[in-house]
């Protein structure tokens, strides 16, 4: 939700010119710039309900991820690392199984394959 602000009423604006106002109006000059600049960056978040809507989906988010601790993490990528590893290994050595194979299979031209 956007500030909303309202321009100064006449009786206020009339009367003799102070510092102090003058001090004001740069202060409301920067208040607008302010205002402004937040309503834009709001804008940019309308497809997700709004900068609000953006700012309590991060804080959900981040109260969910700390569910999982980074050692759990951790630990879950070791024994994936492992368990692919094993894989890893064991198509190696099922492919020097299947190069042997190759390898006792090949006979001369004419042979027989119960000889």
């Amino acid at each position: 939700m956007a500030f909303q602000l309202h321009p100064r009423s006449a009786e206020l604006s009339e009367g003799p010119v102070h510092e102090h106002d003058n001090a004001s109006e740069g202060v409301r000059e920067r208040l607008d710039r302010i205002v402004s600049a937040y309503e834009e960056v709001d804008r940019r978040f309308t497809a997700a309900g709004g900068l609000g809507s953006v700012l309590s989906l991060y804080e959900q988010v981040r109260r969910e991820l700390e569910r999982v601790s980074f050692e759990e993490l951790d630990r879950m990528g070791l024994e994936i690392k492992a368990v692919i590893e094993a894989l890893l290994k064991m198509d190696y050595e099922l492919r020097k199984v299947h190069n042997l194979k190759l390898a006792f299979e090949t006979r001369p031209p004419g042979a027989s394959p119960n000889t």
